[in-house]
C-alpha cells in the first residue's frame, strides 16, 4: 500500500482542536487527490488513509479494512469509493472494535468525487472514456487483469469510445505522459482537462460539516437528556427539603417514576439486610415476589424481567444500608427498556439520599424538639438551597447557549451549496461566496469547539453540586447519629410561655387550664 498520510493525529478535547476528528479512507487511485484537497482546505483535524484498487478484483470486504481502521485514530471514519463499495453494508461488530464511527459514502461512479456529476455524464455521454491520474499510473496492470491485450482491447475500447480524456487534478507530473501511452495504445485520440482539486474539497468540507452538525445535534440532546436527567435529580432533591416522613417520600417517588415510565404497575418494597417487607407492597403475585426476593438476594443493581416485556427492578440503596426494590412492569414504551433503566440508575442514588434525608430529618426533628435546637435542620436545608440555586444558574447557561449555538446559519450555508448543485464548478471558481465557505467552516469549528468545551465545563458543574448536596446532608447526619443534646431549665416557667402562647386558642375552645 506504500506510506500512509496522516495530516493531523489529534485528538478532540485540547486546546483549540474541533469537536470531531476525521480520516477520510479513499481507493489508491484516488489517494493523492484527497490527500492534496484536504491540505488545501486546511483541514488540521483530518486524515487520509488508503486502501488497494479494486478495479480489477472483487468488491471490498470488511475483513479486508479491519486491519487499516484499528490503525485509525479519528473519530469519524468517511469511506468514500463507488462500485468497489457495493458490498459494504452496516459495519459488522464481529469484525470491526468501534464500527459505530464507520461512514459509507457510495457514489454512482468514481469520477464524480473530482468533478461535477452533470458534467461527468456530459461527457461520457458524448463517447469520452474519462480517466484519473492515479489509474492511468497503473493502466497496464488494470488491462493486464481484464486479459486485455493491445488487439482485444483496441477492438473493446474503439468500438464504443471516441477519444480518452484525463481529468488532470495537477496531483502527478507523469500523468499526461501515462496518457499517450495508454492513447497509443488503444489507438485512439487523447485530451487533457484540467480541474484541480477545489470541487473535491469543497465536497469534502461539506461531508465534513454535514458530520459535524449531526455530532452537534447528538451533542445538544446528549445535553437535554442531561438536563432532564438533572431535573429529575432538582426534583428529587426538593424532596430532601418537603417530605417530612417515609410515606410522604415513597408516594413522591412512585409519582415521580410513573411519570417516566408510564408503567401497567409499580411497587415500592422496602428491603433491609435480613427481610423483604412484602407487606408494605400489597398486590404483588406469588411470581413476583419469588423474583424480587431472588433478585434482591443477588445483590444486583438492576435485572430485567423474563416473560415481562418492558418490566425490570432495581434496587435502592447499597449492599450494607439497604432501603427498597422498586419493580416496574409493562412500560409504555418497551424498545425503550434500556434507557429507562438508565435513567432510574441514574436517581436511585437520589432516591437512596432522599430515604436517608427523611430518616435523619426524623432525627433532626426528635433533637430539635427536645433540646431547641431546630436551627440546625434549617441551617443543612438552607446550604441545599444555595446549592440548587446554584445548580438552575448553570442550567440557565446552558440553555442560552444552546439557543445561540453557531450552528443555526449551517442550513443556509449548505441551502447555497444545494442551490448550486448542477452549476458546482462555476460557482466554486467564479462566486465570492463559494471562496469564503473554507474560512466560514474554519470559524464554525472553532465554535462548535468553544460551545462544547463550555457545555462539558457547565455539566461538569452541575455533577459537582449535587455531590456537594449529598455530602452536606451525609455530613450531618454523621453529625445527628453520634450527638445527644441535654439542657436544664426551669420547668414551670417553660409551662408558663407554653400557655401563655397558646391562650388565644385555649380561649377560643373555652378550655379550662388549672395549675397544681
Amino acid at each position: 500500500m506504500g506510506p500512509v498520510s496522516c495530516l493531523s493525529s489529534a485528538k478532540p478535547g485540547g486546546e483549540g482542536q474541533v469537536p470531531l476528528t476525521f480520516c477520510f479512507l479513499v481507493c489508491e487511485n484516488f489517494f493523492p487527490e484527497f490527500e492534496a484537497a484536504v491540505q488545501r482546505q486546511e483541514m488540521r483535524d483530518a486524515e487520509v488513509r488508503r486502501f488497494p484498487s479494486h478495479c480489477c478484483s472483487a468488491p471490498v470486504h470488511w475483513s479486508e479494512l479491519a486491519g487499516i481502521l484499528e490503525e485509525i485514530s479519528a473519530d469519524v471514519v468517511v469511506i468514500l469509493g463507488s462500485y468497489c463499495l457495493r458490498d459494504l453494508k452496516e459495519p459488522p461488530e464481529d469484525v470491526l472494535s468501534d464500527p459505530a464511527r464507520c461512514r459509507i459514502r457510495q457514489e454512482k461512479q468514481c469520477h464524480y468525487m473530482l468533478l461535477n456529476p452533470t458534467l461527468v455524464d456530459t461527457l461520457q455521454g458524448n463517447g469520452t472514456y474519462l480517466l484519473s491520474p492515479g489509474w492511468l499510473r497503473r493502466w497496464k496492470k488494470h488491462l493486464k487483469a481484464w486479459g486485455f491485450d493491445r488487439i482485444t482491447a483496441s477492438d473493446f475500447f474503439g468500438a464504443s469510445l471516441r477519444k480518452l480524456l484525463l481529468l488532470d487534478t495537477g496531483t502527478d507530473q507523469e500523468a499526461r505522459q501515462h496518457l499517450a501511452e495508454f492513447g497509443d495504445f488503444l489507438d485512439l485520440p487523447v485530451e487533457t482537462l484540467p480541474i484541480g482539486t477545489e470541487f473535491l474539497g469543497l465536497a469534502l468540507a461539506k461531508i465534513k460539516a454535514d458530520y459535524q452538525n449531526q455530532e452537534l445535534t447528538r451533542q445538544k440532546e446528549e445535553i437535554a437528556r442531561q438536563a432532564a436527567e438533572s431535573a429529575m435529580t432538582l426534583d428529587l432533591i426538593r424532596l430532601v427539603t418537603r417530605a417530612k416522613s417515609e410515606p410522604e417520600l415513597v408516594a413522591a417517588i412512585l409519582e415521580l417514576l410513573t411519570m417516566l415510565f408510564d408503567p401497567q404497575k409499580i411497587y415500592f418494597i422496602p428491603v433491609n439486610k435480613t427481610e423483604v417487607h412484602f407487606d408494605q407492597a400489597p398486590g404483588l403475585t406469588a411470581e413476583e415476589q419469588v423474583q424480587v426476593r431472588q433478585f434482591y438476594s443477588r445483590q444486583e443493581r438492576h435485572v430485567l424481567l423474563s416473560g415481562e416485556q418492558g418490566s425490570f427492578m432495581f434496587r435502592i440503596g447499597g449492599r450494607e444500608e439497604p432501603h427498597a426494590v422498586l419493580l416496574i412492569a409493562r412500560v409504555a414504551s418497551p424498545q425503550y427498556i434500556h434507557q429507562y433503566i438508565n435513567t432510574a440508575l441514574a436517581v436511585s442514588e437520589v432516591c437512596a439520599l432522599s430515604v436517608q434525608h427523611v430518616q435523619v430529618l426524623k432525627e433532626l426533628f426528635t433533637a430539635s424538639r427536645l433540646a431547641g435546637k431546630a436551627e440546625v435542620a434549617t441551617e443543612v436545608l438552607h446550604n441545599v438551597g444555595n446549592t440548587l440555586n446554584s445548580i438552575s444558574v448553570s442550567s440557565e447557561h446552558i440553555r442560552e447557549t444552546v439557543e445561540q449555538s453557531g450552528s443555526t446559519t449551517l442550513p443556509e450555508i449548505i441551502r447555497l451549496i444545494q442551490e448550486h448543485e448542477h452549476d458546482r464548478e462555476n460557482f466554486c471558481l467564479h462566486d465570492s461566496r463559494a471562496k469564503m465557505l473554507p474560512s466560514y467552516f474554519a470559524k464554525l469549528s472553532e465554535k462548535l469547539a468553544e460551545e462544547r468545551e463550555f457545555l462539558l465545563a457547565e455539566t461538569s458543574r452541575q455533577l459537582h453540586h449535587i455531590r456537594r448536596i449529598a455530602e452536606i446532608i451525609r455530613s450531618q447526619q454523621e453529625t445527628v447519629k453520634h450527638t445527644r443534646f441535654t439542657e436544664q431549665f426551669n420547668l414551670s416557667s417553660l409551662l408558663e410561655e407554653s400557655l401563655e402562647f397558646f391562650q388565644e386558642v385555649l380561649d377560643r375552645q373555652e378550655i379550662t387550664v388549672e395549675r397544681h
